[in-house]
């Protein structure tokens, strides 16, 4: 994957005011461009591991838009901001974006 390619990194967060925290700091230190909040979810899910314990928490979900050679220093700064114990982190290639978007992406993030 090329570096210049757009992500998507989607975290869950324990509430809307960690997921605001979380990516402000992300875009004060230009890790991302820009962040959306889904306030409320509600996520069900296998904690702790190996233990077939069915969970579920209210969540918030942060979807951060950045680039492709963001993410090592990306994934780090989450883990040390979050607190869950094992957050999702995850990124998703965006295939296919608007020229107009991708070029205002890459250029706050450079």
């Amino acid at each position: 994957m090329d570096k210049n390619t757009m992500i998507l990194v989607i975290v869950s967060c324990e509430d809307s005011a960690q997921a605001e925290r979380i990516g402000r700091e992300l875009l004060k230190i230009k890790l991302a461009a820009c962040i959306q909040i889904i306030p409320q979810i509600s996520s069900f899910y296998l904690w702790p591991p190996q233990k077939q314990h069915i969970n579920m928490a209210e969540e918030s979900i942060l979807l951060i838009k950045s680039l492709e050679n963001k993410w090592p220093q990306l994934e780090k700064e989450i883990q040390k901001l979050h607190t869950y114990e094992n957050p999702e982190i995850i990124a998703l290639p965006i295939t296919h974006v608007s020229p107009n978007y991708l070029n205002w992406l890459q250029k706050e993030l450079s």
